[in-house]
């Protein structure tokens, strides 16, 4: 009978301790939710600011970023470039995930 006593009173506490790492998990996750959130705000805010301290209407505005597009192609292909390993990468992954 001991080692059933034994046995349950064992489950209990890893049980207890279950739920406890699982609450501290969903806040852990809900505090990190709130910071991304917070940091695209910020960021977001940030890149308002820098197009209002261009002091442009938003047709010259439309106009400045068509310009930019056609002005600087290489500086659109470089960005592309820089995402591209990174979902090569994830690829690689979930091949070897599966």
């Amino acid at each position: 009978m001991k080692s059933l006593e034994k046995a349950t009173a064992d489950y209990e506490r890893a049980k207890e301790k279950m739920e406890a790492s699982k609450a501290r998990y969903e806040a852990d996750l809900k505090r990190f939710k709130a910071a991304e959130v917070a940091k695209t705000e910020a960021e977001n805010l940030e890149i308002v600011r820098i197009i209002r301290a261009m002091d442009m209407s938003i047709s010259e505005l439309e106009a400045f970023k068509k310009r930019m597009k056609t002005e600087l192609p290489g500086r659109v292909e470089i960005q592309k470039e820089e995402i591209e390993p990174d979902d090569e990468f994830r690829e690689n992954e979930t091949e070897e995930e599966v």
